[in-house]
């Protein structure tokens, strides 16, 4: 399986496809989207009639008479004739005859000291005023639960994006920007609710509606409406041509939004290093580039989305032209009711609504689609460590560490690691040694399957790793690492992240054995005191004893330390020095070591060199070997002597000067990797 380095491109994705699998997400929820599909329906309904009433009331007050002379005395005409044709009442509106069926049953059995045509007229304008109210509150609830269902979704399919990152392997983050994770993360999710549930249900609504009103219309006069829907290819057509290239401008708006994102992220995190160099003004013209990329997509956009819209009014308005041409011409010829043609008109602009609502639709599915293919384009990557099938629970182990044969590379480099074989026994601190790019780090790295190897095995207590559950792995393990990351919280949950269901005072006992403590009382809030991001507020030295309290806390049967000390005073490093010391005890350590002078009792010291194990033995036995070891270490006491020496010599120069820091020389430095080939 190909490892998942970088972010699995699916440009050529069909925009159905990827809609439809968007909408799969609903199936979970198949009973709350029926409740919304039936109230869409309903209240599209609803919303057609109270413009039938208009109609019925214009067509009886015309058919009725006229007050005459004065307001007091209204005629009665129901017998009059409209064009020398007698109305008995009936009209082609479809709900006329069963609302002035109701109007004249209730004049006659209960309000029939009113005048019947006042009645009507009061039964009707109660019946709007009903039907726009049941209107209301279907679409007050039916607005409820859509925006829980759109919710929901964006939650779930938010939940699944997460937890499938966090299935990557490390050369995932390594290779994309975590600026562009967060706006996939972020922005295309949020943007699927806003584009997606809300415009689908809208449309459904009103493809609900435009079925009521053509239904309505063809009853009313086939004719008319028959020439009025010749327009609506040309909308169709539009909105089509429109929308493919809007999709593109999206796909791209979203990319340069997530390289935006990933800038900003970059030099937020980098700030300190901008500012030694003074690079404010060379980082605000790289972050004017990539906004204006954003800025000058978005105006192509809003021309597009400008040009379409007068373009669907030109052609709309050309099938109302129609109807008042037409429609005024029949009713002058007494085909068509003054009520019917009232009724017409609004209904016209009600049938437009949807089909040019269709193209607000498809512009928000088009910016969607891009939203959502980058968000699949991460589900589609192929989470490379995942638990086998058949994968157990680890047991709690002893602490017996087995490389097999273990041969490493990433994606197609060169080898990284070559045949390494090795076996630690529980309770043994193991050092890895070599010059930098030797391998140390990706060797240990192995061990709680951040990668996995391309041959060989690893076994724990003769448990291959491969065959058992990540968190039960990962679970009898912790790691000190010399760049310390802490969350932006409190000291407390810091050191408590190993095991959160820790009393205060075993919290307390652990940064004690670290030798935190101390200096954690004198914060502001002591352990409840907030670190900022990264430990910001925090010296190197006091963020590398929180994190090795953590380690401590977690109270773990297989250790990784990275030059856990290399961040603090020489004394405060003897302290930490004997709390780790105390801490492996009984447990299976890894050390990778920058200073050999930290390992000089280490149970078996391993020497790498561009990728293979060169050396192993004790400290005495590899000195008098006079392999690379020996080497590495001469060079590294001669350049400590010689620090030695300059410091001495400064300080007689300068009595008010003195050296906290005991000089090292870091051994993974490219300049000594030179001199060591």
């Amino acid at each position: 399986m190909k490892r998942p380095d970088t972010i699995h491109t699916t440009r050529n994705r069909d925009p159905k496809s990827t809609y439809f699998r968007l909408l799969g997400y609903l199936k979970p929820y198949w009973r709350r989207t029926l409740i919304v599909l039936l109230l869409s329906a309903t209240s599209a309904f609803i919303a057609v009639l109270p413009t039938q009433i208009l109609g019925i009331a214009v067509d009886e007050i015309r058919l009725t008479g006229q007050f005459v002379n004065n307001s007091d005395t209204l005629q009665e005409s129901s017998d009059l004739e409209f064009n020398g044709k007698p109305t008995g009442r009936v009209s082609p509106i479809p709900l006329s005859r069963p609302l002035l069926t109701a109007s004249d049953y209730l004049h006659e059995h209960w309000f029939g000291e009113y005048h019947s045509t006042l009645f009507m007229l009061i039964f009707l304008a109660a019946s709007f005023l009903i039907m726009h109210t049941i209107g209301s509150a279907i679409t007050m609830t039916h607005g409820f639960i859509t925006s829980e269902l759109g919710q929901r979704l964006v939650y779930d399919l938010r939940n699944q994006l997460y937890g499938h990152i966090q299935r990557f392997p490390l050369n995932y983050f390594e290779n994309n920007k975590t600026g562009d994770i967060m706006s996939r993360l972020m922005n295309d999710v949020n943007s699927l609710e806003q584009a997606i549930v809300g415009p689908v249900i809208t449309f459904i609504t009103d493809m609900f509606k435009f079925v009521w009103i053509l239904y309505f219309c063809m009853k009313l006069d086939w004719q008319l409406t028959s020439i009025v829907l010749l327009v609506c290819p040309f909308i169709s057509l539009c909105t089509y041509n429109f929308g493919k290239r809007i999709r593109k401008i999206f796909r791209s708006l979203r990319e340069k939004t997530g390289d935006l994102n990933a800038l900003i992220q970059d030099n937020i995190s980098g700030i300190r290093v901008i500012a030694s160099f003074a690079k404010e003004e060379e980082e605000l013209k790289r972050f004017k580039g990539k906004n204006y990329e954003n800025y000058y997509l978005h105006v192509r956009i809003l021309r597009l989305v400008s040009t379409l819209r007068p373009i669907v009014d030109l052609i709309t308005e050309t099938g109302a032209v129609v109807v008042i041409c037409l429609g005024g011409y029949k009713v002058l010829q007494g085909q068509l009711s003054a009520g019917t043609f009232v009724i017409f008109f609004p209904y016209l602009q009600m049938m437009y609504g949807p089909i040019t609502g269709l193209t607000r639709f498809y512009n928000q599915v088009q910016r969607a689609i891009a939203s959502t293919e980058r968000v699949f384009e991460v589900l589609d990557t192929p989470a490379d460590l995942q638990d086998s099938p058949n994968a157990v629970d680890l047991p709690l182990v002893r602490g017996t560490v087995e490389f097999r044969n273990v041969h490493f590379r990433y994606n197609n480099d060169s080898e990284v690691l070559t045949d390494i074989t090795l076996k630690a026994l529980p309770g043994q601190m193991i050092a890895f040694v070599g010059p930098s790019g030797s391998g140390k780090t990706t060797l240990t790295n192995l061990i709680p399957r951040f990668y996995d190897p391309n041959r060989g095995d690893i076994l724990i207590d003769d448990c291959n790793i491969k065959g058992v559950k990540l968190h039960s792995l990962r679970k009898q393990m912790a790691m000190v690492l010399q760049e310390t990351f802490l969350f932006n919280d409190t000291v407390k949950v810091n050191i408590a992240y190993a095991r959160s269901a820790a009393s205060e005072e075993e919290i307390e006992a652990a940064a004690r054995a670290a030798n935190a403590h101390d200096f954690i009382m004198e914060l502001t809030n002591g352990y409840d005191s907030l670190i900022g991001e990264r430990g910001v507020k925090l010296s190197g030295g006091q963020k590398q004893r929180i994190a090795i309290a953590r380690a401590i806390l977690a109270n773990p049967r297989i250790l990784i330390l990275d030059e856990a000390t290399s961040s603090v005073d020489t004394e405060t490093e003897q302290l930490i020095q004997n709390a780790i010391y105390r801490l492996v005890k009984d447990r299976t350590t890894f050390v990778i070591a920058h200073r050999l002078s930290t390992i000089l009792h280490a149970d078996l010291i391993v020497v790498l060199e561009n990728g293979r194990i060169v050396e192993t033995g004790h400290h005495n036995q590899l000195l008098a070997n006079g392999g690379l070891y020996s080497k590495l270490f001469e060079m590294q006491f001669n350049a400590q002597e010689m620090e030695k020496t300059e410091t001495e010599a400064t300080d007689a120069e300068n009595p008010g000067l003195t050296m906290t820091q005991e000089p090292f020389i870091e051994l993974d430095q490219p300049a000594q990797e030179k001199k060591w080939s």
